[in-house]
């Protein structure tokens, strides 16, 4: 947690400069309507905060969430009145079906247990709820990729998880925002279908075991 509190003072805040390209395209992508109901899971410094508020209206609802303190203290002074939270995404749930879209930014690639951060994600969209996922994509074995997993996992303790592949376990359907995809890094949009019978009727759309 220290790592993450020392780089909410140091790197996200540089980060937030050059973040507007992403922050319209998850936007656009999610086609948010006013009114709706959306979650940000591993906010950071609450980059994206203000244009979800905008997209929803007064009348929607927008939730945020890191595991750092720091950069949950930071979300908080920049979105007053929206609910930041400081949680684990891996451990929480977020609520059964509270949410018509969800918003990932570089986050559960760096999460310690990236299949249960998905499925509580996923736990928490209604049927033809939508996900927007930006992240680190290190599935193919090449010298850079080799490198990078080794330095991902000693700065951020990536465990090697391929956040897509998670994501299509859970999710009905995975589409790719571009049609060539980066060599480190992926985009897509997770969308969720209408519930399907499983053991517990909070996790409509989690694989059983």
């Amino acid at each position: 947690m220290q790592l993450w509190d020392f780089a909410a003072l140091t790197y996200y805040r540089v980060l937030d400069r050059f973040s507007g390209k992403l922050n319209a395209l998850a936007i656009a992508e999610l086609d948010l309507k006013p009114g709706e109901a959306v979650l940000d899971i591993g906010c950071g410094t609450g980059a994206l905060i203000p244009a979800l508020v905008e997209a929803v209206g007064p009348q929607g609802r927008v939730v945020a969430m890191d595991f750092s303190p720091r950069m949950v203290a930071i979300a908080r002074k920049r979105a007053a009145n929206v609910d930041v939270r400081q949680a684990d995404a891996c451990t929480t749930d977020h609520g059964a079906g509270q949410f018509d879209a969800a918003v990932a930014l570089g986050a559960f690639s760096a999460m310690p247990d990236v299949p249960a951060a998905i499925a509580n994600a996923a736990d928490a969209l209604k049927p033809g709820g939508r996900l927007f996922v930006f992240d680190v994509r290190l599935a193919k074995k090449t010298w850079t990729t080799k490198l990078l997993r080794t330095g991902y996992r000693l700065i951020a303790g990536f465990s090697g998880a391929d956040v897509v592949t998670e994501l299509r376990k859970v999710f009905g359907h995975v589409e790719p925002v571009f049609a060539v995809e980066g060599e480190t890094t992926t985009v897509v949009v997770a969308r969720k279908v209408t519930d399907t019978a499983t053991r517990s009727a909070c996790t409509p759309s989690r694989p059983a075991e």
